[in-house]
């Protein structure tokens, strides 16, 4: 599992010269003085391990994917949440950038009975901070290996979240798919794959990792060019359906 508390993960801010982070207390009726954080790290897809089969040997039997399943860490929305992006996504090869935040998110709240998520307007954050505001934002970090992350201030009684933040990487390069998941492959990460992955973690789903589950949109490591997560699996939707109901 990839979920860790904020103590503990390293991400350092490199053009810390660019960067907002509003320091203000948040006042929302309701909100309570002190939250707990979780932060989720979305990797780069390792290599697999091991050798090569030996030649003459016949090959290894792949184990059967399983695209039901899903796992809750615990948290959920107890209402909607809108949320702002900054545009300012100088890597990007072509496309919108605030669209295919809004697809990603849409993929989310056309599989429940609720409305999830809702788009608010552009920011110039660009960076986390608990502030009362949920937003998406690009800014070069470290470890280069994590393709994204989102921090998630909720409260540990309740469960509820009350604040998230989702910071993608830019020592990536970000595209947007010209024909959505179709046969062509672009040489960068595609936002809406992994904005929609992001947008999972609010939405209250967990990261899954074993090779079995690398079908789902929350399998928790990613490659450049990959779309298949831009819709959403049985089990994703499963996830989402337990806790928000089914349309």
């Amino acid at each position: 599992m990839k979920r860790v508390l904020v103590a503990l993960l390293v991400i350092v801010l490199l053009v810390s010269s660019s960067a907002v982070a509003v320091s203000a207390k948040p006042d929302k009726p309701g909100r309570p003085e002190k939250l707990d954080q979780v932060i989720f790290v979305h990797p780069v897809a390792p290599d697999k391990p091991g050798k090569p089969d030996n030649p003459g040997k016949p090959p290894k039997e792949e184990e059967p994917k399983d695209n039901t399943y899903y796992e809750l860490w615990g948290g959920y929305l107890a209402e909607t949440a809108s949320y702002y992006i900054n545009p300012d996504v100088s890597l990007v090869t072509a496309g919108d950038p605030i669209a295919a935040v809004n697809d990603a998110v849409e993929a989310w709240d056309a599989e429940t009975a609720a409305e999830l998520f809702n788009y608010a307007d552009t920011t110039i954050k660009n960076w986390y901070a608990e502030d009362g505001e949920n937003t998406v934002s690009w800014v070069k970090f470290v470890p280069p290996r994590y393709i994204a992350f989102v921090v998630i201030w909720y409260d540990s009684e309740t469960m509820i979240i009350w604040e998230f933040d989702i910071v993608f990487n830019t020592f990536k390069e970000w595209g947007i798919d010209p024909d959505g998941e179709g046969p062509i492959v672009i040489d960068a990460f595609d936002i809406q794959n992994i904005a929609t992955h992001e947008f999972g973690h609010p939405a209250g789903l967990d990261d899954l990792y074993d090779e079995i589950y690398s079908e789902l949109t929350m399998y928790g490591y990613s490659k450049q060019g990959e779309t298949k997560k831009c819709s959403l699996e049985i089990g994703d939707e499963t996830g989402a359906q337990v806790l928000y109901g089914t349309p």
